[in-house]
């Protein structure tokens, strides 16, 4: 406490001294140590190889006996037929007809989307089929899933794993050592059906109810895992592992660690981020890989949007992930058959069988560098402390330079007075300007709301109004300092302070967000931090440099930013003409995504970057206009003044 209160007495300790005269160095040190830190992280020397910790999965000591191939190719090739019969729709009928016919326990789930931001509903349906375990009395199930997609869907057809799914079916239906229902699940609308189904499974509801599930006519036991399946055709050589779910969370790891062995041992090559393991990931070209691997999913995770339909089940306390089929035409890798899938899926759900209990004792928070590799939290949460203790100790050293200008413009010792009553001055000026930023921030996050609202009273769509107003609204948000009464500027001499608490709550937000999106937490630590300690009175070029940075730190900017690298990543061989377009349709899409994802799913990468991250950098851009006087220099400078 007294390193806190009591910065200019005799007796304080080394640490004060030295945060208080040097905390910008010790801040950017911290922060390049930071970034070479996370740059070294995918190296093996500081990856690990994954490993098993729950030994009831016993992976692989089975013999696999599935032998329904040939009725897999049948259910393929009838229900392409099916499709083609009913373009647009899904074939549930059908799909009802095959599940009776073999025996089980066949229900159908209808469900509504009132969509948020319009007066329009949409409607779907989710066939489900169950598999009563006979040595158990229902209290535990397993979820083999696929989503379907019609001819006409923009994303890859699901027509072979379902397939899978009805031939696994057949194949279970005939064994007896099963001690956990086996859920066959087959979805509508991509990720509507699944939060519709987990929501009437569990009674519970998420986002703002804008879902309206229908109620299900039967249920199994609690679920402990799923594995959802997107494979296209069974002419594959991979099978690409996702495993980010909604708002970053991921699966237990010995779910990935079961799933690529099985795939090594049925002789398929596992993918990660659609990239094959290095043989060599010591090597130069094996640790950029890596490096490239654990960015690629660093991105991902940081938007909060789950990479398949299994990322709807880690809310609900299920490990889950996604298989998809991928073909490379490489030297040395073989196309797989519908026997070789539906080994895996058959030693995957016989291995979940096994479980005494849910998964607990691998990791939940990690990040992986390759299929086989990954980077553990103890590893990773150093590197973000790194990053992100520049914002504590430069709100420390502000403050304790705050302090002793305090104690020398008073004449006395600090000490005399009562801890509670020890502010700095201008301390009261400056609280009114972060209750504004805050309530702005506010707006932000309702207007969504208010756009559609106007818009309808000027019959423009809300795919139309919404980024129209959020536009306008950042607009206006630049011109408040410049407005001549009333402004939002600092009052003069009161920068200081302002810095001092924007550092203090970019380290809140920076501690709270790691442990639930390290991703996104890691990416705002890194743009922010700079801007951080740089930013105060400025005069000429260094004021323009430091707003344009500012500018681009917009979290609507950073959003147009994303869309603009997913473009050009996406499209490499278009036209600058027409990358613009499509950047500029692929922002509006990206803003319109993270709205709606907040109101159905709860998504909370929209909410967190109105509510906290816009009045932190509302601040920021304050500062950079900030009035100077003849005592707001550097704080570091008061003490030789």
């Amino acid at each position: 406490m007294g390193i806190l209160t009591d910065p200019n007495n005799s007796k304080r300790s080394a640490i004060g001294d030295l945060i208080m005269n040097h905390y910008l160095k010790i801040s950017w040190l911290s922060y390049f140590a930071g970034l070479i830190f996370l740059f070294v992280l995918p190296h093996p020397w500081y990856s690990h190889k994954t490993y098993f910790s729950e030994n009831a999965l016993l992976p692989g000591l089975v013999t696999g006996e599935f032998n329904e191939q040939k009725a897999t190719k049948r259910y393929y090739e009838d229900l392409k037929e099916e499709n083609t019969r009913y373009p647009g729709q899904a074939p549930f009928p059908w799909l009802e007809a095959q599940f009776k016919q073999l025996g089980l326990d066949v229900y159908r789930q209808e469900f509504e989307l009132g969509y948020p931001l319009a007066n329009n509903t949409f409607t779907g349906s989710n066939v489900y089929a169950i598999l009563r375990a006979p040595k158990s009395a229902s209290t535990e199930a397993v979820v083999l899933s696929a989503p379907h997609r019609p001819p006409n869907s923009p994303h890859q057809s699901t027509d072979a794993g379902i397939a899978i799914i009805l031939a696994a079916a057949k194949f279970f239906r005939n064994q007896i050592y099963w001690a956990k229902d086996v859920i066959f699940l087959i979805t509508e609308h991509e990720f509507l059906g699944v939060q519709a189904w987990l929501e009437a499974y569990h009674g519970v509801s998420y986002g703002d109810g804008s879902i309206k599930p229908g109620k299900l006519p039967g249920r199994a036991g609690s679920i402990q895992a799923a594995i959802n399946l997107e494979i296209e055709t069974p002419d594959i050589t991979h099978l690409n592992v996702k495993v980010e779910g909604l708002n970053g969370q991921l699966p237990n790891l010995d779910l990935v660690n079961l799933v690529n062995r099985l795939i090594m041992r049925e002789g398929l090559y596992p993918m990660f981020q659609g990239v094959e393991d290095h043989p060599r990931p010591e090597s130069y070209k094996g640790y950029m890989r890596s490096l490239n691997t654990m960015f690629s999913m660093m991105s991902s995770q940081s938007t909060g949007v789950p990479s398949g339909n299994h990322g709807l089940f880690h809310r609900f306390g299920i490990e889950a992930l996604t298989l998809e089929g991928v073909y490379q035409k490489r030297k040395g890798r073989v196309k797989a058959d519908f026997h070789v899938l539906g080994r895996i899926v058959e030693g995957v759900f016989r291995s979940l069988n096994n479980l005494l209990e849910r998964f607990h004792q691998s990791f939940f928070f990690y990040i992986l560098c390759s299929g086989s590799r990954y980077i553990s939290i103890g590893m990773y949460m150093p590197m973000l402390g790194l990053l992100a203790i520049g914002f504590l100790i430069s709100a420390l050293g502000i403050w304790f330079t705050l302090l002793a200008k305090l104690n020398d413009k008073k004449g006395v010792e600090i000490t005399e007075v009562p801890i509670p009553f020890i502010v700095p001055e201008n301390f009261t000026k400056t609280l009114p300007i972060f209750f504004i930023v805050h309530f702005l921030g506010l707006v932000g996050y309702h207007l969504p709301t208010i756009s559609t609202k106007f818009g309808e009273a000027f019959q423009i769509g809300p795919e139309d109004a919404v980024p129209i107003c959020l536009g306008s609204f950042s607009i206006i948000l630049l011109l408040l300092p410049f407005l001549s009464r009333p402004n939002l500027a600092l009052p003069p001499g009161t920068w200081q302070v302002a810095k001092c608490l924007l550092n203090l709550e970019l380290a809140a937000i920076a501690g709270c967000c790691s442990l639930i999106n390290i991703s996104l937490t890691t990416l705002l630590t890194i743009l922010y931090l700079p801007l951080a300690l740089l930013v105060g009175p400025q005069k000429g070029f260094r004021r323009v440099c430091l707003v344009i940075y500012t500018l681009l730190c917009h979290p609507l900017v950073l959003a147009g930013v994303a869309a603009t690298f997913d473009t050009i990543k996406t499209f490499p061989t278009v036209g600058i003409e027409k990358l613009t377009i499509r950047s500029l349709e692929a922002w509006q899409r990206s803003v319109m995504f993270s709205i709606v994802d907040s109101y159905i799913y709860g998504n909370v990468l929209y909410d967190l970057g109105t509510v906290l991250v816009l009045p932190c950098w509302l601040v920021i851009y304050l500062l950079c206009f900030a009035e100077s006087t003849d005592t707001s220099q550097d704080p570091a400078k008061l003490k030789k003044e």
